[in-house]
């Protein structure tokens, strides 16, 4: 919901195709919306259509979330049409988009630092997984995202049982799981060439694996010639969010995850010194250069709360805490609010306002008797 800003603010002019009920419209920063139908199918041929013959030069085609990747990547056969749709300069490596174990199989092609991982073959046991991959590991579906469809394995037993519970074992990754913590690097790639990156630490998440409401951002340049690397092998080509795990006991990063859309936290490099919309206008000048962060963010580390995440896991998790993290403006916490958009503020709070409403009588029927179990 963010984006449509950060393009408008680098100098792009953005039309906007989805459905009604989507947050991308529930702004003031896009020229025209162009209603999507629900139906998948239609969905991809009407979009197809918009961009080969609508009648308007679209420069940039950005694929919003992951389903969308999925189904133009598996439509798509012509060459030219998957270079002007989606976010990659190399056709041979689109086994990207949306596969866990396509990337993690071209990480390995292009000896891209991962952790020790494997694919699932049918007949695999228990105790070869472990050998191969060692515990604790991740066992993650080919398609999973935003915490779901990823298993923690402690052991022989946890991998039988979560086996036991996945009917689509196609693609299935089982990957050793780095002692340390996430660090998330959103990303702007131009023809494979890396134009902006911020790097932050995760600080709190709605739930083990799940989304991030909460990060610590800071001037870290280790990962940077990864970066560039992943972004030339590969041929990336757009907004991204590239993953590593830091290693405590190594010293290293790992890199765990490619993630080729958008996302939320771009909208805020402009708190960090690595602003988005000046790399799109960069791009837009043909002007390939790498931003460099500006010397008073190096020694700063500054802490962003998504509004709308982080209030709603206040609400949903019942902490008092984080809410009156909000009221009282800590860690500048208000900056974040998305006052620069009258519609995107109403918008997001009628959504904690519903939110609050819904847990809240939830709770009142269950005081009265008339909601059973947890």
């Amino acid at each position: 919901m963010e984006i449509p800003a950060l393009l408008k603010m680098g100098g792009c002019e953005v039309d906007v195709f989805c459905a009604a009920n989507s947050w991308a419209v529930q702004n003031s920063f896009y020229d025209n919306w162009i209603n999507a139908p629900e139906n998948e199918d239609e969905f991809v041929e009407q979009l197809i259509t918009l961009v080969t013959r609508g009648g308007l030069q679209y420069d940039w085609v950005i694929p919003g979330e992951d389903v969308v990747l999925e189904l133009l990547n598996a439509r798509i056969t012509d060459e030219q049409l998957f270079y002007k749709m989606l976010p990659l300069t190399k056709i041979e490596n689109r086994q990207l988009l949306g596969s866990k174990a396509g990337f993690s199989n071209l990480c390995a092609k292009y000896g891209i630092k991962t952790p020790a991982y494997l694919v699932y073959e049918e007949g695999m046991s228990a105790s070869e997984i472990g050998k191969k991959v060692g515990f604790p590991s991740l066992m993650k579906v080919n398609s999973s995202a935003g915490g779901y469809g990823i298993f923690k394995c402690e052991n022989e037993q946890d991998i039988t049982a979560h086996l036991a519970k996945i009917e689509n074992k196609d693609n299935l990754v089982i990957q050793q799981m780095i002692k340390g913590y996430d660090i998330n690097t959103e990303v702007l790639y131009k023809d494979g060439e890396l134009i902006v990156y911020n790097y932050s630490k995760t600080t709190v998440i709605m739930k083990e694996f799940g989304v991030s409401t909460q990060r610590l951002f800071y001037h870290n340049t280790e990962v940077e010639q990864e970066l560039i690397k992943a972004g030339r092998s590969l041929g990336l080509n757009g907004f991204g969010n590239v993953v590593f795990m830091y290693d405590e006991v190594k010293k290293e990063h790992f890199l765990i995850e490619i993630d080729v859309r958008p996302n939320t936290w771009m909208y805020y490099g402009k708190f960090t010194g690595n602003d988005f919309s000046e790399a799109v206008r960069k791009i837009i000048n043909k002007d390939l250069t790498l931003i460099k962060q500006p010397d008073e963010f190096k020694n700063k580390a500054i802490t962003i709360s998504l509004y709308k995440k982080d209030v709603y896991r206040c609400i949903m998790n019942k902490d008092l805490g984080g809410l009156m993290k909000w009221v009282f403006n800590v860690n500048n916490n208000w900056r974040y609010i998305p006052n620069y958009d009258r519609k995107l503020k109403k918008a997001t709070n009628k959504y904690l306002y519903d939110s609050f409403m819904e847990l809240f009588t939830h709770r009142i029927k269950k005081v009265t008797g008339t909601v059973r179990g947890d």
